[in-house]
């Protein structure tokens, strides 16, 4: 399919062709089944990505590859009601505790137990809520431009443009040129979505209740929720020109012994695993090696 054409057929889309990574499905306990993509050897250590709200595991395609080539096995997971994964119709399985307890299930189902997570946008609360309730579980957690826990601009009117009887005109409304305008929004002054950056999040439009689970999620996640006590060592990484997540609120995003200093991108917006991916990639990379060597806490320069 050509990139800027049509919807790409779903067997062109991300990873098809990619080098070096690798896409499958795995059955849940709930007997929902979503779809993981990943990379790397699977005796490496694991890290787990959570992507955002509406995000399939393209978001991750500048991260995955690179990840592994340092040294670990990163895996992508799809949610459910998002990308390949399946999207079950009930409002009830978008709340915050649903996601947090699909991603734990996703752990499971991958046989995970512990792992480092990394969160993107609403990605992000959804792992910080998952360590919270498990940190056991989790080597160290990565916010990457959370959305969650001080509410997002605009919400209000997105909310009143979806009432229920609206759901099954969503479909014909997710246009192209739309996906376009809203990643203009979430961009910042370092970068600007590609064409092909348009297509992927275009895509999963075509699959049967996608646009139905995120109308879901923005009615029923809780994007204010108290950000939760953290027991594991953690990272935030903003953008200086991200219009989602404000870089003043960075010092709200606490973690347990081994916590780095926020990562702060000048320029980059709220897209930054496609907008700056080699500063963001060494950072996770850097951060997760540092925590695992008792006593050693990493910082960053701002």
């Amino acid at each position: 399919m050509t990139v800027g054409g049509d919807l790409l057929d779903p067997a062109a889309m991300y990873p098809a062709g990619e080098v070096g990574v690798r896409s499958r499905f795995v059955q849940l306990a709930s007997g929902l089944r979503v779809r993981v993509v990943e990379s790397g050897a699977e005796s490496a250590p694991p890290v787990v990505l959570v992507p955002g709200w509406g995000c399939t595991a393209w978001i991750f395609h500048e991260t995955l590859v690179p990840l592994a080539e340092m040294g670990f096995h990163p895996i992508a997971v799809e949610l459910k009601g998002h990308g390949f994964s399946d999207k079950p119709p009930s409002p009830s399985e978008y709340t915050t505790a649903s996601l947090r307890d699909n991603l734990l299930e996703i752990l499971d189902a991958l046989g995970l137990e512990k792992t480092a997570l990394v969160g993107h946008s609403m990605g992000a609360a959804v792992a910080a809520h998952a360590a919270a309730a498990s940190p056991e579980r989790v080597t160290a957690i990565v916010l990457a431009a959370p959305v969650g826990f001080a509410g997002v601009p605009g919400l209000p009117l997105f909310k009143a443009l979806t009432p229920p009887f609206a759901i099954p005109l969503l479909p014909f409304l997710a246009r192209r040129w739309l996906v376009r305008a809203m990643l203009r929004v979430v961009y910042g002054s370092s970068s600007r979505a590609t064409e092909r950056d348009v297509d992927e999040f275009w895509a999963p439009t075509q699959f049967p209740n996608f646009t139905r689970a995120l109308r879901h999620l923005l009615h029923e996640f809780d994007w204010n929720a108290p950000f939760p006590r953290l027991d594991v060592p953690t990272m935030t990484i903003l953008g200086t020109k991200d219009r989602l997540c404000s870089a003043k609120d960075a010092e709200r995003y606490a973690g347990g012994a081994g916590t780095a200093q926020p990562v702060l991108i000048e320029g980059a917006g709220h897209v930054i695993f496609n907008e700056a991916h080699e500063i963001v990639n060494r950072a996770i990379a850097d951060f997760l090696r540092g925590v695992a060597e008792p006593g050693y806490i990493l910082n960053h320069d701002a």
